[in-house]
């Protein structure tokens, strides 16, 4: 007896091409596996509306990285995402600014960022891992996000401020309320947003406590966020109502974002299971390790701007006061730019040509990009002078639509 069944379509009804060609930020098919759909878009449909978001999704790379840098006619002023993280941020949030208060703010803390003084917090990065890895190891096993990625993030942003590290329990408490969402479902939860300003009220005491040292003779001559930010508040560069946000966006180039790198990381460790051993034998690969995973899973998934004028992509008019989002994740995998995009790649070049879009470019070009580049290498380099490492149990990603990481990671070391 045959089980074998024949079926055939019903040749007189007419299916749509597009039926199943349906993209939505907040849908949980985003946050599980976004890029065999991103294909279907960059292919199909690099400029689609979703009517039900009332948004536009811009998704080839070159049309990403035309839209990112075109400030003038692509504004940030209701800031990177679509469901509505900033509204709960106080005044002086870069990311929901434009030129020149954009401009005059991103110059106040340029110094915290800079090349040298990043460099110059490698040591004290690197003994940091040790003492995360270190628990971690002497257990055997651990959630890898929450007892290794997450404190390295806050623990930097800590560094970049010039916070008390005893902080970092209560700013961890926070970063990890803040970064949950209802998925489907646009907007914060009330718990959320209450995280975003609870910890504006901690920013607005370490400021002032900073104020009452420099006031009393302390130095005010070092990098950090708070002593910068207070030094251009003094000379009038920025308005002391702005002075919380400010030190907020610091915060938050330095936590999610790494911190959902670092976690991917070790996801494609256990994905690809000989790259430790090839990067332990040849560490000089571990920064483009460290490229290619920002290239083939980026924690920064999408950035959102509203239209100032009727702009024209890939053909399709967008109009004037529109929202629109640009797929970074989409751009990093378009073949048009990046031969075999699927594949993980360590002899990948990456040139001024074809950078990756992760950090974004032009005017609001991510500046936490170095130190998540030197935080992820240094992990890495770290967790390799132990045993390797899995995935050992069911791993949770964020649900934070822009944010591409995992909010719960277990893991065990080889015997």
């Amino acid at each position: 007896m045959s089980i074998t069944t024949s079926v055939h379509a019903d040749e007189s009804v007419q299916v749509p091409a597009d039926l199943t060609l349906y993209y939505d930020p907040m849908s949980y098919a985003d946050y599980d596996y976004p890029y065999d759909l991103y294909k279907r878009l960059r292919d199909e449909a690099p400029v689609y509306y979703n009517a039900k978001r009332n948004l536009y999704v811009v998704s080839r790379y070159a049309d990403v990285r035309a839209a990112i840098a075109d400030h003038e006619r692509l504004s940030s002023r209701f800031g990177n995402d679509v469901d509505g993280t900033h509204d709960s941020y106080g005044e002086g949030m870069l990311v929901t600014l434009d030129p020149p208060r954009h401009t005059a703010l991103r110059a106040a803390i340029r110094r915290t960022f800079s090349a040298r003084e990043v460099l110059a917090k490698e040591d004290g990065v690197r003994e940091f891992t040790r003492e995360l890895l270190r628990d971690l190891w002497e257990r055997g096993s651990g959630d890898f996000a929450n007892e290794v990625a997450v404190p390295m993030g806050i623990g930097m942003g800590i560094m970049l401020l010039g916070a008390p590290l005893d902080d970092h329990r209560v700013l961890t408490e926070h970063l990890e309320r803040a970064m949950v969402r209802t998925v489907g479902e646009y907007g914060l939860p009330e718990d959320a947003a209450a995280a975003n300003r609870e910890t504006e009220e901690v920013l607005a005491e370490r400021f002032a406590a900073r104020r009452a040292e420099i006031d009393g003779g302390a130095p005010a001559t070092g990098s950090d966020a708070f002593t910068q930010i207070l030094i251009a508040v003094h000379a009038g560069k920025v308005r002391p109502d702005e002075q919380e946000g400010l030190a907020h966006l610091v915060l938050s180039a330095a936590s999610d974002a790494p911190a959902a790198l670092i976690t991917n990381c070790i996801a494609i460790f256990d994905r690809f299971p000989g790259l430790q051993p090839f990067l332990r034998a040849n560490p000089s690969m571990i920064p483009q390790f460290v490229e290619e995973c920002l290239r083939y899973d980026t924690p920064g998934q999408n950035v959102s701007r509203q239209t100032n004028e009727d702009v024209e992509i890939a053909g399709t008019v967008i109009p004037k006061d529109s929202r629109v989002m640009l797929l970074q994740g989409s751009a990093n995998r378009d073949e048009r730019v990046y031969p075999d995009p699927d594949r993980f790649d360590l002899t990948r070049e990456f040139t001024p040509a074809n950078r990756i879009m992760s950090f974004g470019d032009g005017i609001h070009a991510c500046m936490g990009a170095p130190f998540a580049r030197l935080a992820s290498r240094i992990v890495v380099e770290e967790l390799l002078r132990g045993p390797d490492i899995h995935v050992s149990g069911a791993p949770e990603r964020w649900t934070k639509q822009l944010v591409r990481g995992f909010a719960k990671l277990p893991v065990a070391f080889e015997q």
